[in-house]
């Protein structure tokens, strides 16, 4: 009896302990990480609209282990309130005024989510967690538009990985730096 109930829980601690534990993935509030260049003639910036043009909101990548998809990573975060609060507190630091009103904005800003996409390989022994956020912004400046993508891509080795939760700061880490390259380009117009 004790030597099946010592087996029993040698086989839930072994399988149990290294099954991937998927979790939503929570992104960080975006919070005094802007470090690059200032507006120097502190234009006013409407933020006209944020939309997320993903067809599977939810869906972050995918998890592989050797060459199949093991798990989805997914989050229940809201990207669109995340860029529009992430993208407010970058343009302040950058030097600009948020306007409230389209009428008396120098600078309208419409900004689509195109790709969030994180993929971790845990058989590859160099650089196992890659990632990329690709954005569309339009900007209206007058009569003038200006259309352009900002591509953040990266990868790194983590340590092996049991849990999605392990992915989030370097989701943290590309999200802010996708809102930095787009605050920074602003400061050229």
């Amino acid at each position: 009896m004790m030597k099946n109930l010592f087996l029993l829980l040698t086989a839930m601690i072994i399988f149990g302990g290294c099954s991937y534990k998927n979790e939503s993935l929570m992104l960080s509030q975006y919070d005094a990480q802007y470090t690059g260049e200032l507006s120097k003639d502190k234009k006013s910036v409407f933020i006209e609209s944020i939309e997320d043009m993903r067809v599977d909101k939810r869906s972050l990548g995918y998890v592989l282990e050797g060459d199949k998809k093991a798990h989805e990573l997914y989050s229940t975060e809201d990207f669109t309130k995340k860029y529009k609060d992430a993208f407010e507190i970058a343009l302040r630091m950058a030097g600009f005024e948020n306007s409230a009103q389209q009428s008396g904005a120098e600078l309208v800003m419409n900004i689509n989510i195109k790709k969030i996409e994180f993929i971790y390989n845990n058989k590859n022994l160099d650089k196992n967690l890659k990632g990329v956020i690709e954005l569309e912004v339009t900007i209206k400046k007058g009569t003038s538009t200006i259309t352009q993508d900002f591509k953040q891509a990266a990868s790194k080795w983590i340590a092996p990985s049991y849990s999605s939760k392990d992915i989030e700061p370097f989701l943290n880490e590309i999200f802010s730096q996708s809102v930095n390259s787009v605050v920074t380009r602003l400061t050229k117009y």
